[in-house]
Parts: structure tokens; C-alpha cells; sequence
């Protein structure tokens, strides 16, 4: 061994650093876990509502495939490309945290969450019912197979309705943090500002 300080030691570590990709495989599994306990907790006052009229199985099958839907979808659109260009943007995974979290505080506070589930499912009621081409004497004379597809169908317009109200709130919560974001913005400019001063 050397006896000058200078002089680099002989055994220098080397250090390898593995750089870990992220799995791609199990994005989907986790995007399906993710949207079916978001859709299954938002869809819930619904559901009560629509089990508290239709209470025969067929009935219930129907809404269960509705909310399916919903969940498949989300899971689809979540694992393609241009989604996750999207969510990187500023201000997006904020907006969809702040807009899917409201969701499902409202679901989980029952009074507000039946309310606007009811108001949307009486609307739904509506539209299936003058836009469907079976009628109230078809469905009950083709016996529950019609009638599940017409809750299946009045499931999933409820869903578009409400996530229609969704993304219009959340295009305001997104307004509401690029605004915040340019205040801020402005603030610490200012703060610089005064400080060179």
C-alpha cells in the first residue's frame, strides 16, 4: 500500500445502478382493480335505488352489466397511449384525483348521493323509455330478458349522464388550479422581484 496520501486507492467500488422499467403487464390488472372500486363505490346509490325497484335477478344482472361497462371502459381507455400523454399534462392527474375523489365523497354521503343519483336515474328512465322502441306492453310480453336490457340500457345512460356532470365539474376544478397556478406564479415573481431589490 502506497504511503501517499495522494495516490488513488487500488480498489475503487464500483457502483451499478439497474434501471427498473416499469411492468407493463400489470397496468392493466391495476387500472381494472382501480376503476372497479371507483365505479362500484360511485355506482352504489344507484344501485340501491334501482335494487329497491327492480328486485327480480334479471333485474339486478342488468345493472351489475352496466356498471361492468363502465369499468371495462375506463380500463380500456386508461391502458392506451394517448391517455397517459394526457394525465402527465399540468394540473390533469390533480383535476381527475380532486374529480373522481368528489364522486365518491358524494356517493359516500347517502343523502346527497341518492339525490343525485335519483334525479339522474329519473331521467334516464325518461329517455330510455321515449327512446327505446319497446314499450312498457313489449317488455312486459317478452317476459326479463327484455326487461334486463332495458335496465342494462337505463344503467348506462345514468353512467354517461352523470359522467357528463363529472367532467364538467372537473373542467371547472381544472380552470380553478391553472388559475391558482399563475397567481402562484406571479406571487413568487413578485417575491423575487423585491428580493433583488
Amino acid at each position: 500500500m502506497s504511503s501517499n496520501p495522494y495516490h488513488p486507492p487500488q480498489n475503487i467500488p464500483v457502483e451499478t445502478a439497474v434501471l427498473v422499467q416499469p411492468d407493463r403487464r400489470s397496468r392493466p390488472v391495476r387500472a381494472l382493480g382501480r376503476w372497479t372500486l371507483i365505479c362500484c363505490m360511485s355506482a352504489a346509490p344507484s344501485f340501491f335505488w334501482g335494487c329497491a325497484l327492480h328486485r327480480n335477478f334479471e333485474h339486478v344482472v342488468g345493472m351489475i352489466g352496466g356498471i361492468l361497462l363502465f369499468v371495462l371502459g375506463y380500463t380500456v381507455v386508461e391502458c392506451t397511449h394517448y391517455y397517459q400523454q394526457i394525465i402527465t399534462r399540468p394540473h390533469m392527474q390533480r383535476t381527475a384525483l380532486i374529480g373522481y375523489g368528489t364522486r365518491i365523497l358524494i356517493s359516500v354521503v347517502f343523502p346527497v348521493g341518492l339525490a343525485v343519483d335519483m334525479m339522474t336515474g329519473v331521467l334516464s328512465v325518461a329517455i330510455v323509455e321515449n327512446v327505446s322502441p319497446m314499450n312498457s306492453v313489449e317488455v312486459s310480453e317478452m317476459g326479463a330478458s327484455a326487461t334486463a336490457f332495458t335496465v342494462f340500457l337505463t344503467t348506462v345512460v345514468q353512467g354517461v349522464l352523470l359522467n357528463m356532470m363529472l367532467f364538467g365539474y372537473m373542467v371547472c376544478v381544472y380552470g380553478v388550479l391553472r388559475v391558482l397556478a399563475r397567481v402562484r406564479d406571479r406571487v413568487r415573481d413578485r417575491k423575487r422581484e423585491f428580493a433583488f431589490d
